[in-house]
């Protein structure tokens, strides 16, 4: 796996390639999820490791829900995910293309990123619906993402899903 890991960042991007590199490490979260249908919300633990990847252009990261430790001796959870996302950052465009795989369901995501002020933004439309997710409050020791959907064009959102992490 020399080839997909990486040391650092490439040299010629390393602050936007840093955007997201200052995330490698692991991490403990907290997922709650918001409901449509009105019901409460719920949360479980989870846990992802970001690192370098195709030398130093690229930030991956695996997650899964619920963390390993939280996992029922059996290893299956009723609402078990496991996920891949791959940032890669083009120097063409100014922005990173975005791509998440999930196992459970067998997602695929696609979206570009950018930043707008202290957030890194990452966005598509899908339908008639406009999905963003976001990371914020990004410090050494720990973020908050959300992710957010529209079906009016952007004018109101509404939170699907939020995590809280801290570095482990």
């Amino acid at each position: 796996m020399k080839t997909l890991f990486a040391d650092g960042p490439d040299p010629r991007y390393a602050p936007e390639i840093d955007e997201f590199g200052r995330l490698a490490g692991a991490w403990r979260t907290r997922i709650t999820c918001h409901p449509t249908d009105g019901a409460p919300p719920y949360s479980v633990n989870g846990a992802s490791e970001f690192g370098y990847a195709l030398d130093g252009r690229a930030v991956i990261d695996v997650w899964r829900r619920p963390a390993r430790e939280d996992a029922p001796a059996d290893g299956r959870a009723p609402d078990q995910e496991s996920g891949l996302c791959v940032r890669i950052w083009d120097p063409r465009l100014q922005l990173w293309r975005f791509t998440f795989h999930g196992t459970a369901h067998g997602d695929a995501v696609h979206m570009y990123a950018h930043r707008i002020g202290d957030e890194i933004v990452m966005e598509r439309a899908h339908g008639g619906t406009l999905v963003r997710w976001i990371f914020a409050d990004v410090t050494a020791d720990a973020f908050h993402w959300r992710n957010e959907r529209s079906t009016d064009g952007g004018h109101t959102w509404h939170l699907d899903q939020e995590v809280h992490a801290r570095r482990r």
